[in-house]
């Protein structure tokens, strides 16, 4: 699909993404039939990168951002959310019995999590996305076996995703001042991603507190009851 545009071919690296930016260009110079086309072979790139969990979505950010600028980004978002559903349905209907033989304290342990915090699972889930560290693609694949409503995976993937494609599509739009990968994901950006995601954790945290206080009050109020009816 790619290789139909003469010069062009997927990204793996920085250069090779400036390279293409430069190739798609001058291809949509030539007309608004190549501009529609270019948009086309996009967006099926990047469902194909989200729903089979293939790596450099970064590169395409940067694409995105070069082409299109920073309207792309709730465009991108929406990509996300959809092509890790589907990555959700994938596994859901065929993966099942693979994850339980491959990670299954894995999947337990994930399990175990989404239990404990299944009042407040959006918040939870959200703060999972928001978080740096967090392994997209594992969320991806356990989510349809630990008990995560398919809205709330959608929602919660596409929102969280939210500053990290902002912060990616920015600097597509100064692709030619990037030197490296390391001046987009800096010790910077980490730390603004782990306050971003402390949010929703507060309130995670502030909701289970409120909720225990609310049944050692309604513990205590059964034991009186209890010691008058004696």
């Amino acid at each position: 699909m790619v290789t139909t545009i003469p010069g062009l071919d997927l990204p793996s690296n920085l250069e090779e993404t400036k390279y293409d930016v430069q190739v798609l260009k001058g291809f949509t110079d030539q007309g608004e039939e190549n501009h529609q086309k270019i948009f086309v072979i996009f967006l099926l790139l990047y469902l194909w990168k989200q729903t089979f969990c293939v790596p450099g979505s970064i590169l395409l950010n940067l694409i995105a951002g070069a082409l299109y600028g920073m309207p792309s980004v709730p465009l991108l978002c929406l990509l996300t959310a959809v092509g890790s559903t589907l990555c959700y349905y994938i596994f859901y209907f065929a993966g099942g019995d693979i994850l339980e033989y491959y990670i299954p304290r894995h999947l337990s342990k994930i399990r175990g999590q989404i239990e404990e915090n299944r009042s407040s699972m959006f918040l939870y889930l959200l703060t999972i996305r928001l978080f740096p560290l967090t392994p997209y693609w594992l969320i991806n694949i356990v989510s349809p076996f630990v008990g995560v409503p398919v809205w709330v995976f959608f929602l919660t993937c596409m929102l969280g995703i939210i500053p990290y494609n902002f912060v990616t599509v920015e600097a597509g739009q100064m692709l030619s001042e990037v030197n490296s990968l390391s001046d987009i994901l800096n010790p910077w950006f980490i730390g603004k991603l782990f306050l971003i995601s402390a949010v929703p954790f507060m309130l995670t945290f502030m909701g289970k507190r409120k909720k225990k206080g609310q049944l050692d009050v309604e513990a205590g109020d059964w034991d009186e009851m209890k010691d008058e009816e004696c």
